[in-house]
């Protein structure tokens, strides 16, 4: 299994490859030129950005902090970890 750490080391196709084959689709949106896939790889979330013509991949990124998941917290129920604060 990948950490999130590791996953963000790879080459994005790399990365790409992997979220399709392991990753467990949940949601998406759109922005701009882009619709945005959300996954679920392992223990993280994953976002695939699709540029206009949804066929080519222009970002791949682990979300590694909650502020990133907030715009699709109006929409769907995620799985949010505890961070002990001490």
């Amino acid at each position: 299994m990948i950490r999130a750490e590791e996953f963000n080391e790879l080459p994005p196709h790399l990365q790409a490859e992997l979220v399709l084959e392991q990753g467990h689709y949940l949601h998406h949106r759109i922005r701009g030129w882009c619709k945005i896939d959300l996954y679920w790889l392992h223990d993280f979330y994953v976002e695939l950005w699709f540029l206009y013509d949804l066929k080519s991949i222009g970002l791949v990124r682990a979300l590694t902090d909650y502020a990133h998941l907030e715009p699709y917290l109006d929409t769907i129920k995620l799985k949010l970890a505890l961070i002990n604060k001490e």
